[in-house]
């Protein structure tokens, strides 16, 4: 019984602590222009559309000047809004994409709070209004996740069937995984780590999903130096995809450090997969 109520103590501070959400500390959404795309020469689109519970989302698009393949649904990490996250993406339209960058609930201008599945919710309406408004029909509409957003990514890439494709960067394989990976980096939180993430539901953890994927591909890439979220989560999420997929592992890059650690490389991998996806020859990049 004094083990009961000790556990039942922390359960009780934990959901006290996190504002009676187990998911709360997943989720660090602002309002703050960090960078506005039109200053460092990027035009853009702001469009907005409802999710699939009604609430309002705000999305930019950067519209290619190449003859277009495609859209590309950036599925940004879970710290501020498309203003400090389009510049991971927006390199895709020199490579004929349409790329749109668009903000969770509660992220930006967008409506709501997020949880996970408001922003698979979010995810499903956005890659939905992409492809009602691709400039080539014919190309169809992939997805890319980062962090948060990959996790986010692969679910809603298994759940419409319409999607031609997912790049998955820096993902986890479940929230309670990754939860107990955050836990035991503090002092002040290690004694929780055994608790917290029983709190935590397991029905949306992309490793559940990602198989369903298949036969569309999948492209999983990862640092094999993050400390955020360590690299064997995308491993796991490798084992559970099915074929047709790829995973790199990038030597010495951090969280989200892929593209400034491999550049060029990094860009046409991605350019590349997504062209193959939308079923064009590579020759047209």
């Amino acid at each position: 019984m004094n083990k009961f109520l000790t556990k039942a103590g922390l359960a009780i501070f934990v959901f006290t602590f996190t504002s009676c959400s187990p998911y709360h500390f997943f989720y660090y959404p602002n309002k703050k222009l960090y960078l506005d795309p039109v200053k460092i020469g990027m035009p853009y689109d702001l469009v907005s559309y409802p999710s699939l519970n009604g609430k309002i989302l705000y999305a930019i698009i950067f519209k290619t000047e190449k003859p277009v393949k495609g859209t590309v649904v950036h599925f940004h990490g879970n710290f501020g809004n498309v203003s400090n996250h389009f510049l991971e993406s927006q390199f895709l339209v020199n490579y004929g994409f349409d790329v749109l960058v668009f903000d969770y609930e509660g992220y930006g201008g967008s409506a709501g709070k997020p949880t996970p599945p408001r922003t698979i919710e979010d995810g499903i309406a956005t890659v939905k209004y992409a492809r009602d408004h691709l400039r080539n029909p014919a190309g169809g509409v992939g997805v890319f996740g980062q962090s948060i957003g990959a996790a986010i990514a692969a679910v809603v890439a298994a759940k419409d069937p319409e999607v031609k494709g997912a790049v998955l960067e820096s993902g986890f394989n479940s929230y309670r995984a990754i939860a107990r990976v955050a836990l035991k980096r503090s002092v002040f939180t290690w004694i929780l780590y055994p608790i917290y993430p029983l709190f935590i539901g397991t029905r949306y953890d992309p490793e559940r999903f990602i198989g369903e994927i298949s036969p569309r591909p999948v492209f999983i890439l990862h640092g094999d130096e993050d400390r955020i979220i360590p690299s064997w989560m995308s491993e796991r999420l490798f084992q559970a995809a099915r074929e047709p997929k790829k995973l790199w592992l990038i030597n010495e890059a951090g969280h989200l450090e892929l593209r400034r650690k491999e550049s060029k490389k990094y860009e046409e991998a991605l350019a590349d997969f997504f062209t193959s996806a939308f079923h064009y020859p590579k020759s047209n990049n």
